[in-house]
């Protein structure tokens, strides 16, 4: 086996590892490693596919594993554990990597992860998966999020969702014209082009065709596709993010597009900005547990406990409480969200009219799920200030 061979899954560990333990978003700490590790291109793609084997299917990995070792709790150490799942992905789900591969560079990870005393143990349990029967594993997401859904949609609707949830997602591209399609793979864009999923395509996309001369402010803004779709409709855009490096690439893709004259973009923390006027229509994408998206992000379900929905449910409370207040009379206050929870969608809203009774539904909410097609989950509601 190659060092490169060896770097691209000691990416992989590492990137898994920041994962489980440190609760790190997945593709930030791929990106790290595998730039620490100069990898090529093809090794970033193996890192980036074994990341998303073992994510996707840790719960049967992980059951394999600990009924090999003879033990009804994981492997300790973490990382040691998460090495174990790594050679099972291997052996089990990707067919291009040979068995002896896979057990020959987790013996030699064992002694990188300073396990050397475990070696034995990793070419054992390994060696004794290639024998026993290949078994038809499935995917699954975490029981106490799936318990969630099934609280808010009814358990059949619960699975189906984990069942669209764990496919991966197509790329879906908007067009100045308005319209959207998607894509099997990734293509060069072309000046009229940007990448956005279907449902967060909806909240602008269901807006009058035409907004020349509309003032638009567009919260929680980058990258863009939302602030993008507003300008190519004419509209006035102020976009506001608080992350100068999403920012940057809001700016790229106007730049790209020819649409940055139609936005002022402002990098601000919302709970202390202050415009100088009211809008006509306030947007706000508000943070949120993004669990409608885990289909392209299957590391979400482990980086983000109750704790931290609870705590989004909170800010969005207060994102939601600064937004109402730079609305004309009579303009329209748009809220949506990319997660699955009702308690940051509907629930959210029935709270905010309840506390706020000088808006009122403009329509009825929109609630998309991932089993309705190939899109993100998604919540949109319309409401207009009296």
């Amino acid at each position: 086996m190659s060092q490169e061979g060896l770097y691209s899954r000691l990416c992989a560990l590492n990137a898994l590892n920041a994962v489980f333990e440190n609760h790190k978003p997945l593709d930030e700490s791929l990106e790290k490693y595998a730039t620490n590790y100069k990898l090529s291109a093809q090794d970033k793609s193996f890192a980036h596919a074994l990341c998303g084997f073992v994510l996707r299917y840790k719960g049967a990995l992980q059951d394999k594993v600990n009924t090999q070792a003879g033990r009804a709790r994981d492997i300790d150490p973490p990382h040691l554990n998460t090495l174990m799942l790594m050679g099972a992905a291997q052996i089990y789900l990707m067919d291009g990597v040979a068995n002896h591969a896979a057990v020959s560079t987790s013996v030699d990870l064992a002694e990188r992860i300073k396990c050397p005393k475990q070696k034995g143990l990793v070419n054992g349990l390994l060696r004794n998966l290639i024998r026993g029967d290949t078994p038809s594993l499935k995917p699954s997401l975490p029981e106490g999020l799936v318990g969630l859904w099934g609280d808010d949609y009814g358990d059949m609707v619960a699975k189906n969702i984990e069942i669209a949830s764990l496919k991966e997602a197509k790329i879906g591209i908007t067009n100045k014209d308005g319209s959207w399609s998607l894509r099997e793979e990734w293509q060069d864009l072309s000046s009229e082009e940007w990448v956005q999923d279907y449902s967060s395509h909806k909240p602008v996309h269901l807006l009058d065709k035409d907004l020349t001369g509309v003032t638009v402010l567009d919260l929680c803004a980058a990258p863009g596709g939302k602030t993008m779709q507003l300008a190519s409709k004419g509209a006035i855009v102020t976009a506001v993010d608080v992350s100068e490096n999403r920012l940057k690439k809001l700016t790229e893709n106007l730049d790209r597009t020819n649409l940055a004259d139609n936005v002022n973009v402002v990098c601000a923390d919302i709970l202390k900005y202050k415009p100088d006027q009211e809008f006509d229509i306030v947007l706000l994408d508000a943070p949120c547990s993004a669990t409608g998206t885990i289909r392209r992000h299957p590391d979400l379900p482990y980086i983000r406990g109750q704790e931290d929905m609870d705590a989004l449910v909170q800010l969005q409370v207060q994102l939601l409480d600064k937004a109402k207040k730079w609305v004309r009379p009579n303009g329209l206050l748009i809220y949506c969200t990319c997660s699955l929870q009702k308690a940051e969608g509907e629930h959210q809203m029935e709270a905010f009219l309840e506390r706020n009774p000088v808006y009122k539904r403009q329509r009825n909410p929109i609630r998309l799920l991932p089993s309705d097609g190939d899109r993100d989950g998604f919540f949109i509601a319309y409401l207009i200030k009296g």
